[in-house]
């Protein structure tokens, strides 16, 4: 494959001399010399066969000397044409130059006897430093004379000995030319010019025609590409410049940056031969290489004869302490600099910036040449770039006959049977208990190979922690709340021999997937690990473009997260920044595969600004925006009834889910694919549980899929609330959220007196203010036993369960993971407090009860989808007697409630409900205790032919607690005891062969 010859036309500004060369309509003056420069928009490259139908824009009309503007001639622009030619082992390269010609008052033609020359040198590395040819082209000189720009002379030869006219579109020009001969090996390299007026018989130079703009000559030139293009400032980042999907061809570097007066583009590489890895730098000329505010080139990658090697595919790379060698690998990055006094200060030459696009990073393969050269963290790879291609596009749902005839079947079917598990890749197989080798733990590849357990628990849907690439993650940043990227995962968790880190996560998705879960992933949109200004960390957006990306303040300084030390807060208003968020939410989509986001927000979503902006924007995107058909209650009717399909699931959009703190609950703009993490429901099911006055009215609301705050289509019905007992990655485990509240809940006065506390507040009666003496003092709250906290972690969890929205579990809530009481997490690197127990789970163990108690109330939830997928409007609530309404409004009233849920009525295959209404439908209720004392529920006896079936009690002990059993229940009534802090779940179910119904029996106990 050999780069065809590429031409190049640069558009002439009218000129003094007759000589016309460069790019404006400026008009010329009188006094015989360049007043003309070359302008500041960029030159425009065509092919041959937009060179041969090209009409160039009417020429200006303007009055010569002694001429009526009625007469006025019309005068056309020259043009520079420069053509490029491979030949193999060089380049030629032709100059054509176009003089438009002026007529004197008599009709007879003026033309100038001066000399044109070609000013001109090539460069790589410095824009400022010109090279030459070792043997010039004949006639040309080597000129010195100019210490700005040294370079070689060339003569620029007329038609005719100077005096012919050709008419080129009816308009008279004078052609001068010249060509010479590029060796090969200089490849990729540029040719920078200028042209020159000479004064005919002598040296004296009469004028300099370069670039017009803010950048005149000679700090800038004209620069024509040898082994390279000029490149296009779209798509951002690094693609394949031809639609070819894999193999050699030309990559286009596109960067944004709006205040960099230079870049840079940096190169690193090997062949796979086991040599020194190489490096190159490509001064970008801004003539060429600019539009607007982005820069770019294209390169020739794999092509015989270029420089760049094919990188081998993101499965061959193999990483370690040995360099690759054993693969060719291409790396690149960029240098910037610019005006200190317009925020140049943040650039640094010698500092090389990753592509902020790059969707694969990777340490250097090596030592740089060049000493002043800092060694960066990560560089960008282009395996996925030349070895990509459509094999990588996922985010289109084939929809379910293709999946049923491959054997996929997601394992939730409608979104009352979604069951969420968090984990930290890190953290869930570090652990010497997770049986791995060295290698696999702690990695990609090691959540895979623990697949079954996340099935077992009941879970249908995996959401990773943040594994976007992070500076800091090996030293403090275990949770990666403060990423350097959002395209590229994170290398620290990749295996040494299996891929680099893309590869590897695009594994990891598709195993997950093709054991039926869906996988969702936690994004940092709001902001970048790289330092404060005070103390800059700068590795991508910093180095590059910090104004167009980042908040400022009014001293001009970058904005920094309060709440997440070291990082810069992203401009969410600017336009920038928001295809930037955007394009990286679709290649986690399409590149990756993923099926959704929970984005995280440290201080809550209205203190964002610009975020209304950007969720819109997400909204209305074409590839984010897709539907999926959530199915609803009469999905779930299907699903009961054993006729469940992947067709509710048919839709190809993406879920995404935000974190808005307690305040915002519901208050976002109703965006229909937004949803939420409900931050109020461990808040509220707390104060519930440990007794609180005024806690009842909370408690329903979040058992009913807080359908007070979050309404319509943004609802628990329509899958978009989650609930979660732990604010993971920040917050405490269950098992510690557990202990605090039971020991909150059985505080003791120095009297012995019970009096009921909040959250860390006595509640004092009138009388204690009347006594003369101070009232009684409450003693701090006594460490509960282990079967106290075991009791509240299965009660909290059966809560969890039982309400509408979607459960999230947090890796390690199934065996009761602890930190031993610590406020927080620690954020060191793959902390043995962070990792999951593996041995926990032993049978035996209290651990594999809690696994097994999980267990069961999944399969519950999974089983009766139809009880919650009505967003509380089939939910009933009374008190313990079973037919009389709570006293909301009543702040004393003691935490006793008992939850009615109605299931869904029959239906016949048209849809019309069945006549025969009598039919009883197999309801629920569920018993939640949230006092000290032990309380008698009402449930009633069961209908004829049905009996009553407990689910769930956690206070028995296990297996117990969640095996499905009759009960007959007490008395005329049909009660049942139900033990302090406790929760139980019954559901009606046909009577097995030979049940007599305790309403029947003689003898009602």
């Amino acid at each position: 494959m050999e780069a065809p010859a590429t031409a190049y036309c640069f558009r002439p500004c009218q000129l003094d001399a007759p000589f016309q060369c460069l790019v404006t309509n400026k008009p010329r003056g009188s006094s015989g010399k360049f007043s003309g420069q070359l302008a500041h928009r960029r030159p425009r490259v065509m092919g041959f066969r937009e060179l041969a139908s090209h009409r160039f824009p009417p020429p200006k009309r303007r009055r010569q000397r002694g001429q009526s503007l009625s007469k006025a001639m019309m005068r056309p622009m020259g043009e520079i044409m420069i053509m490029v030619e491979s030949l193999g082992e060089e380049y030629r390269v032709t100059f054509e130059v176009s003089e438009d010609v002026e007529y004197d008052i008599n009709g007879n033609p003026t033309l100038t006897c001066n000399d044109l020359h070609l000013h001109w040198g090539m460069h790589r590395e410095w824009l400022d430093e010109w090279m030459c040819l070792p043997d010039l082209p004949r006639g040309s000189k080597y000129n010195d004379d100019d210490p700005c720009k040294p370079a070689t002379r060339t003569p620029l030869v007329r038609d005719g000995e100077g005096c012919s006219i050709v008419f080129r579109n009816g308009f008279p020009l004078r052609m001068s030319r010249t060509k010479f001969d590029v060796p090969a090996y200089f490849a990729p390299v540029e040719i920078d010019f200028a042209l020159v007026e000479i004064e005919f018989g002598t040296d004296r130079v009469l004028a300099y025609d370069g670039p017009k703009g803010p950048d005149q000559w000679p700090s800038a030139s004209f620069a024509v590409p040898i082994g390279m293009e000029k490149g296009h400032p779209e798509p951002l980042g690094a693609s394949r410049a031809a639609p070819i999907s894999n193999g050699p061809g030309y990559v286009n570097f596109a960067l944004h940056s709006g205040c960099a007066d230079k870049v840079t583009l940096f190169l690193q590489w090997c062949t796979g031969d086991g040599a020194t890895p190489n490096t190159m730098e490509i001064a970008l000329n801004p003539t060429v290489h600019r539009t607007g505010d982005v820069w770019h080139v294209a390169l020739p990658v794999g092509i015989p004869g270029s420089i760049l090697p094919l990188p081998a595919s993101s499965a061959s790379w193999e990483g370690g302490a040995d360099p690759r060698i054993n693969c060719p690998t291409v790396l690149y990055g960029y240098k910037c600099d610019g005006d200190p006094a317009r925020g140049g200060w943040r650039f640094h030459p010698g500092m090389v910036m990753f592509d902020p696009r790059a969707t694969c990073l990777l340490t250097p393969l090596g030592a740089f040449q060049d000493p002043f050269t800092r060694l960066p963290k990560f560089l960008g790879s282009l395996a996925d770039v030349m070895n990509g291609g459509t094999q990588y596009q996922l985010a289109y749902d084939p929809g379910p006959n293709e999946k049923a005839v491959a054997g996929v079947r997601k394992l939730r079917q409608i979104p009352a049977q979604e069951i969420i598990y968090e984990l930290s890749v890190a953290d869930f197989t570090n652990h010497i208990s997770a049986d791995l080798g060295n290698v696999e733990r702690g990695t990609y590849a090691g959540v895979l190979a623990k697949v079954d357990h996340i099935i077992q628990s009941g879970a249908t849907t995996v959401l990773l922690q943040p594994i976007a690439a992070s500076a800091r993650r090996a030293i403090d940043d275990n949770w990666g709340a403060a990423p350097v990227s959002l395209f590229a995962p994170d290398p620290e968790m990749t295996t040494p021999h299996g891929g680099d880190g893309s590869y590897q996560v695009r594994q990891l998705v598709r195993g997950l997937q093709a054991r039926g879960l869906d996988v969702l992933v936690h994004v940092v949109l709001t902001h970048l690990g790289e330092g404060t200004d005070a103390s800059p960390e700068s590795h991508s957006i910093r180095g590059i473009d910090a104004f167009s990306y980042y908040e400022m303040n009014s001293m001009g300084k970058v904005k920094s997260n309060p709440s997440v030390p070291g990082t810069a807060v992203l401009n969410l208003r600017s336009h920038v920044t928001r295809e930037l968020i955007i394009d990286s939410l679709r290649h986690w989509r399409t590149g990756f595969g993923v099926d959704g986001f929970l984005v995280d927000t440290t201080e809550g979503i209205t203190n964002l600004t610009g975020i209304a902006a950007l969720l819109e924007a997400i909204a209305l995107d074409a590839v984010l925006s897709g539907k999926t058909d959530s199915g609803g209650v009469s999905a779930a009717v299907e699903v009961a009834r054993g006729n469940s399909t992947n067709k509710f699931l048919a839709g190809g959009g993406v879920r995404l889910y935000i974190t808005p703190n307690d305040r915002e609950v519901g208050q976002i703009q109703t965006w229909g694919i937004l949803g939420e993490r409900n931050s109020l429901f461990l808040r509220d099911i707390s104060k519930f549980m440990e007794g609180s006055n005024g806690a009842l009215r909370d408690f329903a609301s979040r058992v009913c899929g807080s359908a007070d705050l979050i309404k319509d289509c943004r609802s628990s019905s329509f899958g978009h609330v989650i609930n979660s007992l732990t604010l993971s990655p920040h917050g405490k485990t269950l098992a510690d959220t557990a202990s605090d509240l039971a020991a909150r809940a059985k505080v003791e006065t120095t009297t012995g007196i019970s009096h009921p506390r909040g959250l860390g507040e006595d509640v004092l009666g009138p009388s204690d203010f009347m006594k003369s003496r101070a009232p009684l003092r409450a003693m701090p709250p006594v460490p509960p036993t282990a079967v106290e906290t075991n009791l509240m972690m299965r009660s909290l969890l059966t809560i969890l369960f039982s309400a509408d929205g979607i459960p999230l579990i947090s890796a390690g809530d199934e065996y009761g993971h602890t930190r031993l009481g610590e406020g927080g997490a620690p954020n060191s690197w793959k902390s043995e407090i962070n990792s999951f127990r593996w041995d926990a789970l032993k049978c035996g163990t209290a651990g594999h009860a809690v696994h097994s108690f999980i267990s069961a109330l999944s399969a519950f939830r999974r089983r009766r989808a139809d009880l919650f997928s009505s967003g509380g409007a089939n939910v009933h609530w009374t008190v313990m007697d079973g037919y009389t309404s709570p006293k909301w409004d009543e702040y004393t009233a003691p935490c006793l409630l008992m939850c009615h849920r109605k299931a869904h009525s029959p239906h016949d295959r048209t849809g019309i409900k069945a006549a025969d209404t009598t039919v009883p439908s197999q309801d629920a209720i569920i018993v939640f205790n949230g006092t000290r004392d032990l309380q008698s529920a009402e449930i009633g006896h069961p209908p004829d032919e049905f009996a009553w079936v407990r689910v769930v009690d956690t206070s028995l002990a296990f297996p117990s607690d969640c095996t499905l059993s009759y009960v007959e229940l007490a008395g005329t009534k049909g009660s049942y005891l139900v033990s302090p802090h406790a929760v139980a779940i019954f559901e009606l179910a046909p009577a097995p062969e030979g049940y007599l119904n305790p309403k029947d029996s003689q003898f009602v106990r």
